[in-house]
């Protein structure tokens, strides 16, 4: 039998549906795990799960459980909204630097405007689909899990 928490039972609630993945953006999703584009996620979600180990272990009564042990996973990086806050900041500002060199590109070279038009447009949807690509990647990392709790002791 299955043993979890009684915090855990109140506090799992299905993840949004906007941060489920689509069937075209698993694909996408699969397809970038595939390349290698994702991994570098790992050390991130390993590092994360060393710091949240007390509300990790707190959640899971039963911690050979491995269906549990990736919902509360899971539900961490959805309640965190963030995994690694440097290494998405510096991802963020990237890809506003790429929009001020396109706008530059098309005559518009006013980058504090470009910077708050890519944030009010774009921002939450990246956002979005990071958290996607960490539940994914979350997936592909369940048999390391318990060794990542371990770790952090």
């Amino acid at each position: 039998m299955v043993q979890i928490s009684e915090k855990f039972r109140r506090l799992h609630i299905s993840i949004d549906a906007r941060l489920q993945p689509q069937a075209h953006e698993r694909r996408q999703l699969e397809q970038l795990w595939q390349s290698g584009r994702l991994h570098r996620h790992l050390d991130a979600l390993e590092r994360f799960y060393s710091e949240k180990r007390s509300e990790f272990i707190e959640l899971l009564e039963d911690p050979t459980d491995n269906e549990n042990l990736v919902a509360i996973a899971k539900l961490l990086v959805v309640q965190n909204g963030i995994v690694d806050r440097i290494a998405e900041t510096l991802d963020q500002i990237q890809e506003i630097e790429s929009e001020i060199w396109i706008q530059g590109e098309l005559g518009n070279h006013d980058r504090n405007q470009i910077a708050a038009d890519w944030t009010r447009r774009y921002a939450r949807s990246w956002r979005e689909w990071r958290i996607k690509e960490y539940l994914f990647a979350v997936e592909q990392m369940q048999h390391r899990l318990p060794q990542c709790l371990q770790l952090a002791s």
